[in-house]
């Protein structure tokens, strides 16, 4: 598939998201790196079921931000 999502991606969001909220686990590669992982893995399984682009990345972020959220 042409448009999947990159762990990447969802590292830095979430690295610059944790930052600016001053999350205690800012620095928590694992932590980081493990959330990303399954919003990619989200994002994915989303697409392959056919879901829009868009549709896909808004499940993949929930499960990137789930819990921690303000």
């Amino acid at each position: 598939m042409d448009d999947i999502m990159q762990p990447n991606y969802y590292t830095t969001y979430l690295k610059a998201y944790l930052t600016a909220a001053g999350y205690p686990r800012k620095d928590d590669d694992a932590f980081i790196e493990d959330r990303a992982e399954l919003a990619s893995a989200e994002y994915e399984e989303r697409r392959r079921d056919g879901m829009t682009v868009f549709g896909a990345q808004e499940c993949a972020m929930k499960v990137l931000l789930k819990g921690l959220e303000c």
